[in-house]
């Protein structure tokens, strides 16, 4: 009888959702931001790649629990960008890029201090300057580390590359707050 109990206990644990089931979090980041693009090609020889001596980033993210270590994750981010222009050709030396992107979150652990790692799909629209591409498809990777300040509330680093394909590659570096509900 005990063992029976003891079996319906385990059954009905396992089979309950887990406590970060439905969390949601919103983050607002803000950042440093580069790019790269190939620049044109003297002679014969490969093109040079053509980077910004400045940028900045501004990012929004959705994130939503379907576990307690795995969320799906919308992202939006807007950068600007200044040099890295071609003076001959008479371009502007402001650029801008706006990338965004959906994907899943890996926590590795659910303590104090969140590292975690992030992948998805999705496009970066630039213009302006050198990087004056249209629409690239990108895929993006990158990670962070949270820190807990409450249940509710915490902020951390992260760090993201996307690129694929195209001709353009965006990475960010950036500190966020985040700000977390819906975990009971």
């Amino acid at each position: 009888m005990q063992r029976a109990g003891l079996g319906i206990a385990v059954l009905i644990g396992l089979t309950t959702p887990a406590l970060a089931e439905n969390e949601r979090a919103v983050s607002v980041g803000l950042g440093w931001a580069t790019f790269s693009v190939p620049g044109k090609p003297v002679g014969n020889m490969a093109p040079p790649t053509l980077s910004p001596d400045v940028g900045g980033t501004l990012s929004l993210t959705y994130e939503r629990a379907v576990g307690s270590d795995l969320m799906l994750r919308a992202s939006l981010a807007g950068g600007v960008f200044y040099g890295g222009h071609d003076e001959d050709e008479e371009q502007t030396a402001t650029s801008y890029a706006a990338l965004g992107d959906v994907g899943i979150v890996f926590r590795f652990d659910v303590l104090k201090y969140v590292p975690y790692a992030f992948g998805g799909i999705g496009a970066v629209a630039s213009g302006g300057g050198p990087i004056d591409q249209g629409l690239d498809f990108v895929l993006a990777l990158g990670g962070g580390l949270d820190v807990l300040s409450s249940r509710s509330r915490s902020y951390g680093i992260e760090a993201k590359l996307a690129s694929f394909g195209g001709d353009i590659t965006v990475f960010t570096l950036g500190v966020r707050g985040t700000v977390r509900w819906g975990y009971f």
